[in-house]
């Protein structure tokens, strides 16, 4: 048997290649949304991947996300508790609260007290929550967090 010419090597290669095309580019995830915010400390304990999300508009005795909003975008509950002195465990439970849906992964989270009996409850959303969109609720005590963005490398 003879070799192949150079021709016909690269008319072989060139059939192979065209009937073994190489697979299509795989999507990439998606980056979650985000915001641009910088940590902050509350009572000593610093919430650092989320920023607040503070409403635009004033509520007398507080405010929550809308209530459908909320349940289309849920990801995840979790009750925590609220030691003495109630401002700085309700600010221990929104530290916690930050840590517990990093895991689910969030995009936001919400913190409403609840009582001295169940503490505090910490909800988190697959989606940011809109400040303008908050509406009134019956509880003073709350904490209303968006996931800030990965800081870019410039490798």
């Amino acid at each position: 048997m003879r070799p192949l010419g150079r021709r016909t090597a690269i008319a072989v290669f060139a059939v192979a290649v065209s009937a073994h095309p190489a697979p299509a580019p795989t999507e990439t995830a998606q980056e979650a949304p985000c915001v641009t915010g910088t940590p902050v400390v509350t009572a000593g304990y610093t919430i650092d991947g989320y920023a607040p999300a503070l409403p635009t508009a004033r509520f007398e005795s507080g405010y929550q996300p809308e209530p459908a909003w909320a349940d289309d975008h849920v990801v995840g509950t979790y009750t925590f508790g609220v030691p003495s002195p109630v401002a700085e465990g309700f600010a221990y439970a929104q530290f916690k609260c930050q840590y517990y849906c990093r895991s689910s992964p969030a995009a936001s989270f919400f913190v409403g007290y609840v009582g001295s009996r169940s503490g505090s409850l910490c909800t988190c959303y697959d989606e940011l929550l809109d400040t303008e969109k908050f509406v009134a609720y019956n509880e003073s005590l709350v904490g209303a967090w968006n996931h800030i963005c990965p800081a870019k490398s410039l490798d």
